[in-house]
């Protein structure tokens, strides 16, 4: 579904940039927020990413990093050089099968080595070449594999890349846009893979007149997919011409919660964040990242759980993270001291309750002003010193409402198949209702 949006200085209310991206992926799968520090001169020489292992970097840049508990790389994140990376998963007729790097590991590396959009696009695509991208993208599944697109951004530019096995393409963009699960970029390429053309005309894919045209090339029509995906980036696109000038930061985050229908149990092709609910809606918000770069600051918001509609954005900065380090842990089910899966409590209970709670939610959406009021009217140490107190704070408030809804009993009798699904996911993932 599409979910990674950016909206450039020239097309911004305010003259920055703004990154914002929801991650959809399996419903109990953990994402965990880290920050990993600035590296110079690394004696290790080789790297294990998600499937396979390369050359390592000596020096690195610290990354703040949305990521599926299990995977080396992430879905979304930013480096200390106000880089800001997102990827979007596509089908193409020129994926590989064979293990390779999968656009995690991209977006990762990309963030660990450039310094810039376009050194970052740079480290992306030499590596993709190289490497090429394959194997399984998810943790329970052998054959769920898939390739690329990203946006890449820092203050001043901004990019999409879409990429179909080893060729990419890539697009310097002027004004706001929206990755979609299907490939967007036709003619309108600013750079390429080496001998893309060539290799088009060879595969009998590109006639010996025809102009380069990447989605015609590499398109693969995926029916229960697309008729999601174009209304979903509609909306998306739609809601980026409506953004007030004095509360961008703040609608965005709106933006990325956005759904049709007033109960998160029902659902619509036109909604930005997912809720999972069975055999025809697998997939579920599981994490979501909104930032503002401007030339003199970096400003990230991470949810750090799923469910964006359940969940408050908090502000994260390097070297200052939201929970402690869980990365080499087992969190395929509940695990007491991962925020993500303590949130899963509150967040299902929430969703099985035969009432929705509104109190929360405007509870929730004065304390997110709030929040933004307090960091954007800050700066230099004191930014730092109130990014950490709201954590905590926002930290505490979640667990409030955590313990209150889930000390209420949910009522056996609300027999939906969205419910009985949920039932069953968590007594799978060890959680009591």
């Amino acid at each position: 579904m599409a979910s990674t949006l950016i909206l450039t200085p020239s097309s911004s209310p305010d003259g920055a940039m703004y990154f914002a991206k929801n991650s959809n992926r399996e419903p109990n799968e953990c994402q965990l927020v880290v920050s990993l520090p600035a590296v110079k001169n690394d004696p290790i020489t080789l790297v294990n990413c998600s499937r396979i292992t390369i050359p390592q970097a000596r020096q690195r840049f610290g990354i703040l990093l949305s990521k599926p508990w299990w995977a080396w790389g992430g879905e979304m994140g930013m480096n200390d050089q106000g880089v800001v990376i997102g990827s979007e998963a596509i089908f193409t007729r020129d994926h590989e099968s064979e293990p390779g790097l999968i656009g995690m590991d991209l977006v990762r590396l990309g963030l660990e080595r450039g310094n810039s959009a376009e050194e970052a696009i740079d480290v992306i695509t030499a590596l993709l070449q190289k490497y090429g991208q394959g194997g399984t993208c998810t943790r329970r599944s052998t054959s769920a594999g898939y390739d690329n697109s990203f946006i890449v951004a820092d203050a001043t530019e901004a990019w999409i890349v879409e990429t179909a096995g080893r060729h990419w393409a890539a697009n310097r963009l002027t004004d706001q846009a929206v990755l979609s699960p299907s490939l967007i970029l036709a003619t309108n390429i600013d750079r390429h893979s080496y001998a893309l053309p060539q290799y088009a005309r060879r595969k009998g894919w590109l006639g010996e007149q025809e102009q380069l045209d990447f989605r015609k090339i590499f398109h693969r029509r995926m029916l229960p997919l697309s008729g999601s995906c174009h209304q979903s980036r509609a909306t998306l696109l739609e809601g980026l011409t409506q953004l007030d000038r004095k509360h961008v930061l703040f609608d965005l985050m709106q933006l990325l919660r956005r759904r049709k229908m007033t109960h998160p149990r029902a659902w619509s092709r036109r909604d930005v964040t997912l809720q999972a609910g069975g055999l025809f809606r697998r997939v579920q918000t599981t994490g979501s990242m909104v930032v503002r770069l401007t030339s003199k600051r970096r400003d990230a918001f991470f949810t750090a759980t799923s469910a964006p509609e359940f969940s408050i954005f908090k502000p994260v900065h390097f070297n200052q993270p939201l929970e402690e380090d869980l990365q080499g842990e087992d969190l395929s089910q509940y695990h007491e001291r991962s925020l993500w899966w303590r949130h899963e409590v509150f967040h299902r209970h929430m969703l099985l309750a035969a009432k929705f709670d509104a109190t929360y939610l405007q509870e929730r959406e004065d304390l997110e002003k709030n929040i933004l009021v307090d960091v954007m009217s800050h700066k230099g140490r004191e930014l730092i010193k109130i990014r950490g107190q709201l954590q905590q704070h926002l930290l505490l408030w979640e667990q409030g409402w955590r313990e209150r809804v889930s000390s209420r009993k949910i009522s056996p009798f609300i027999l939906r198949p969205s419910t009985y699904y949920w039932h069953r996911l968590s007594r799978i993932d060890g959680l009591e209702l």
